[in-house]
């Protein structure tokens, strides 16, 4: 039995251009599902997975720009991709292997036609390679890792939205602290002023009243006495003012950084939702793909993708909520 991918034909070129037709990912599944154990093991899977990635950045250079939608790449970027991943071979042998390459004649190389030239296997035996008997758990696992997919997306943008209310509520905290200060050294300066304001009077009070004193410099004393009782010098008015304002922008600054630490509150809760959430279809998922190893039924190609895209979405999560040890590669056990 092979995977769900109807074939309108029988002639085996036709066939192979149908499957060329895949994306990506589904053309290396249905290269190493069928070659498995035929020159095809764990490592070459890695390898497989790495030439995939390529197939798809170059996509997104080029003029369609599907990425993983995408199927296969133009002269100009499958002469990029021999470059890039069959350095050591020279240009006009890489010319040739785009000629040999190209079954199809389309001046295209899909995934397909690329591993089966890499590997030397034939179109005949690629279109009839065994694609296993368990299709329907792989497909039920599979839609398990696409909800893991999706989530992980809902994860980072949560985290983007918590990360972004983090550094508000910093900035907010910065700008308080700043406030705050400003507010301390009004008030600082504020009792300095009314200390000498304080002092000034009482001088002049006790001068106004010593009898030691001319009378000229009592009254002098005492004019000036009253100008101060009348009304404050600039600078204790100025400092007052100043204190007044510092107050009010802290008290609003504030008021601004409480609503930016409940905002980020908010985020977060949504963030720690989103990854428990992750984390229940993650283990969904691995739960099925336990259960297909431990079954005969071959698939091992479309094992090996499903548990490594999860290997990859643990790596993207925060190191306390790792399942996978990624300090070691990826390692695949059928």
């Amino acid at each position: 039995a092979r995977l769900a991918f109807p074939m309108a034909t029988k002639d085996p070129q036709k066939r192979f251009t149908e499957l060329s037709r895949l994306k990506y990912k589904d053309q290396a599944i249905w290269f190493l599902n069928g070659f498995w154990g035929d020159g095809v093991d764990p490592a070459v899977a890695g390898r497989v997975w790495d030439l995939i990635k390529k197939f798809v950045e170059l996509d997104l250079l080029g003029p369609t720009r599907k990425g993983e939608e995408g199927n296969e790449l133009d002269q100009f970027w499958s002469a990029k991709f021999l470059e890039d991943m069959d350095s050591a071979m020279p240009a006009i042998q890489r010319k040739e292997a785009l000629r040999a390459i190209d079954h199809d004649n389309n001046g295209k190389m899909s995934a397909l036609e690329y591993l089966v030239w890499k590997y030397k296997k034939t179109v005949e035996e690629t279109v009839d390679a065994p694609q296993g008997d368990n299709t329907e758990a792989i497909k039920a696992a599979q839609q398990a890792l696409n909800a893991v997919l999706a989530q992980i997306t809902e994860v980072e943008e949560a985290k983007a939205a918590n990360d972004k209310a983090v550094a508000e509520l910093k900035a907010a905290e910065r700008v308080l602290q700043t406030a705050e200060d400003e507010l301390a050294a009004a008030v600082k300066d504020l009792e300095d002023q009314q200390t000498a304001y304080n002092n000034k009077m009482a001088s002049l009070e006790k001068t106004s009243k010593d009898a030691s004193l001319s009378q000229v410099q009592r009254s002098k004393a005492a004019n000036e006495l009253a100008q101060l009782k009348g009304e404050d010098p600039l600078p204790l008015r100025k400092s007052k003012i100043t204190q007044e304002a510092a107050l009010r922008k802290v008290q609003k600054q504030k008021k601004a950084t409480e609503e930016a630490r409940l905002e980020q509150q908010a985020k977060g809760e949504v963030l720690q939702k989103s990854l428990d959430d992750l984390d229940k279809k993650m283990i969904e998922a691995q739960k099925q793909l336990d259960a297909i190893k431990n079954k005969p039924g071959g698939g091992k190609g479309a094992l090996w993708w499903m548990q490594r895209e999860l290997f990859e979405v643990d790596k993207r999560l925060p190191t306390a909520k790792m399942k996978f040890d990624h300090s070691k590669p990826f390692n695949f056990s059928p």
